[in-house]
């Protein structure tokens, strides 16, 4: 339901987003798309991703209107079948010599950023609203320097490190094994993850565009650790539990009074009630968290998204999902998938600065220039 307020003598307009997919539609699509992938040995997949995406974005409205997906399934085809050569060349370059294979596999690295961001360009651009597509600035050097920064610093510690290790060892006599400094990567790789994160969602939202209207991204790196830090602590308070339960149950276990066996048989079982559920609350903690943190900090030309997921209730979407699907083998999918879909629609809008209407209409007109460039042929989905 809309609700409007006032900021700065601007009337502010809440605009939530709709879904009305139906599980028996898209049960339908789905049994084809899986039916038809078998038969052609997975070549109908891309025409299956894009009668997928079809239904999603047609039955995903805002303001009364719906999304469209404008994806050729040729071009899906052309990005999967690249994807696949590449796969071969490297896993046959591995088979030749090892040398060869860590070549392949380097020249590969290479090409990840590229793919990252030809993926987001096409993904984007197949991708319209009120006859409007949306676009993605394709700055190669920018992606190159964000994946480039961790590798030198990962790199420069190995280096530092086995520089170390072969001086101790040409002193000592002995090359001496220092686990300590395994650890230390570890953690250098948890302290970069959320900056690193941060960085590839700056990214991919301040280059994307509505028309040629720019979007923009307010979240921080602070954000970022901020949310990491807590899932943490979660971890450092649960194994606490965990590690109390253990020397409660091994302390009934020792006791003179204790049934060994029932207290052994009993274990796993806990274990498993109380592990299982805090992991999947888990999961759906971060994937809820990080959605918030990127749809409440996203803005275009003062359009505001706002995203109010439950952790709760995904776990809860999560789990009934799950066990659907292992009761039916599978043939719920359709179901979880459009519940979900529903769920996320309901809890997500824009507040929109004006009227939606004219904002769309101007990005229509400035649209006719962009054509050419919608049309590069490089653009490709590759799964990012």
């Amino acid at each position: 339901m809309e609700s409007t307020n006032t900021e700065n003598g601007t009337n502010i307009i809440n605009k939530p987003f709709e879904f009305t997919g139906k599980a028996g539609e898209f049960f339908a699509i789905w049994i084809v798309n899986v039916a038809l992938t078998i038969l052609t040995l997975g070549i109908y997949s891309a025409w299956a991703k894009v009668r997928t995406n079809q239904y999603f974005y047609g039955n995903t409205l805002l303001d009364g209107t719906s999304f469209r997906y404008t994806a050729n399934p040729k071009q899906i085809l052309k990005g999967r079948i690249i994807a696949f050569i590449v796969f071969v060349i490297y896993f046959a370059a591995s088979n030749v010599s090892p040398i060869i294979g860590a070549g392949a596999f380097f020249v590969l690295m290479l090409l990840v950023p590229a793919f990252l961001v030809m993926s987001m360009a096409f993904r984007l651009k197949n991708s319209v609203y009120r006859n409007v597509r949306f676009n993605f600035d394709k700055n190669f050097p920018s992606v190159y320097k964000i994946f480039a920064i961790p590798v030198v610093v990962m790199s420069s510690y190995i280096f530092v490190i086995n520089q170390f290790q072969d001086s101790l060892a040409a002193n000592a006599g002995v090359q001496p094994e220092f686990p300590i400094f395994v650890f230390v990567l570890l953690g250098l790789i948890m302290l970069m993850a959320p900056w690193w994160e941060y960085m590839i969602t700056n990214f991919k939202v301040k280059h994307a565009k509505y028309g040629d209207a720019g979007f923009s991204f307010s979240a921080t790196t602070k954000n970022y650790y901020w949310l990491y830090l807590k899932m943490i602590l979660w971890l450092i308070a649960f194994s606490a539990l965990i590690g109390l339960g253990v020397a409660g149950m091994t302390a009934l276990f020792n006791s003179d009074t204790a049934d060994s066996s029932k207290v052994m048989q009993l274990m796993p079982i806990l274990m498993f009630i109380v592990i299982v559920p805090f992991y999947l609350w888990m999961f759906a903690y971060m994937a809820t968290k990080r959605t918030n943190l990127l749809y409440n900090n996203i803005d275009i030309a003062g359009h505001k998204t706002k995203s109010e997921l439950k952790t709760s209730y995904m776990m809860y979407l999560y789990f009934t999902n799950t066990l659907g699907m292992l009761l039916t083998f599978g043939l719920l999918m359709p179901w979880a998938k459009i519940r979900t879909a529903r769920y996320r629609a309901s809890v997500t809008s824009v507040d929109v600065a004006g009227d939606l209407s004219q904002f769309t209409t101007v990005q229509a007109d400035h649209q006719s220039a962009l054509g050419e460039e919608m049309g590069e042929m490089f653009d490709m989905d590759l799964g990012f």
